[in-house]
């Protein structure tokens, strides 16, 4: 399998605060997935181009509006 492409050091940062609240509730809203970056400290709109980032690049995935880490 080839290797993911590279994401900023701030959306690796999201990623770890997002991976166990995600897989502790078995996906979660992007919503819910905003909360959770805010209320680690992350703008809001800087949690969004973030989200937008994990998504893009394949370390989250989203079914049925739920978000869920990709399994490496």
């Amino acid at each position: 399998m080839p290797d993911r492409t590279q994401l900023s050091s701030s959306a690796t940062d999201a990623l770890d605060t997002l991976r166990e609240p995600v897989e502790r509730n078995e996906g979660l809203s992007r919503e819910e997935a905003t909360t959770v970056l805010t209320d680690d400290g992350i703008d809001p709109a800087d949690a969004d181009t973030l989200l937008d980032e994990l998504l893009s690049k394949g370390y989250l995935y989203a079914v049925n509006d739920e978000l869920y880490v990709t399994p490496t």
